[in-house]
């Protein structure tokens, strides 16, 4: 098994930007696109560039964040998941099983990001962010995030624990879109914003291959 890095346990927002800071950036300006090694997929993201923010419906319970775990992998660049769930733990093994590069990826807990990790929003140390479910995510935090990400060249995922809604739109977004998996072995993916819209099936074997 792949070795689980220091600071994979540590909670601090300084210690992980100390951190990342020391890693080598990727390679290219190709290697900060996104990609996730399933070309069906990868088409609905061909467009999405640095600067872009994403925003996902992943109600609880059906496994839907395993597609965008599909691409924090393939040598990314320092990304960090923040997450605020109760009782909540991150499993390494787990992670490194979905094929995560744990050297990468950081991981910290906060309800209200925007207050309570503003520093991290404030350089370009991780170009990937993903921001699950947060407690507290006003529209004028939304578009904070947006305005950094676009500032530092960084791609943001925005996971909320529902289904999104054509209805009620996000103009910070470059791409909304819901992701679940069904019960006929496969995962749905319900693009309602962005270049290309309509719907995907995946097979589970397609999206679990792909973990090796």
């Amino acid at each position: 098994m792949a070795s689980i890095p220091a600071h994979f346990a540590d909670s601090s927002l300084s210690g992980h930007l100390l951190s990342a800071r020391l890693l080598n950036p990727p390679s290219s300006r190709e290697d900060q696109l996104l990609r996730s090694g399933i070309e069906s997929l990868d088409r609905y993201f061909a467009a999405i560039k640095p600067g872009d923010l994403i925003e996902w419906g992943i109600p609880p319970g059906l496994n839907g964040r395993l597609i965008p775990v599909q691409f924090l992998k393939h040598g990314i660049p320092a990304s960090i998941w923040i997450y605020h769930h109760h009782g909540l733990g991150i499993f390494a093994s787990s992670w490194i099983s979905h094929g995560i590069d744990l050297q990468r990826l950081f991981f910290i807990r906060s309800a209200k990001p925007v207050k309570e990790l503003r520093p991290l929003f404030l350089e370009d140390t991780f170009k990937r962010i993903i921001i699950d479910s947060p407690k507290i995510f006003s529209n004028g935090d939304l578009a904070f995030v947006s305005q950094q990400a676009r500032k530092y060249q960084q791609i943001v995922f925005l996971i909320r624990h529902y289904f999104l809604s054509q209805k009620q739109g996000n103009p910070h977004a470059s791409l909304r879109i819901n992701t679940w998996q069904n019960d006929n072995n496969e995962f749905s993916l319900q693009v309602i914003k962005g270049p290309v819209t309509g719907k995907l099936h995946i097979p589970l074997g397609e999206i679990y291959s792909n973990d090796g």
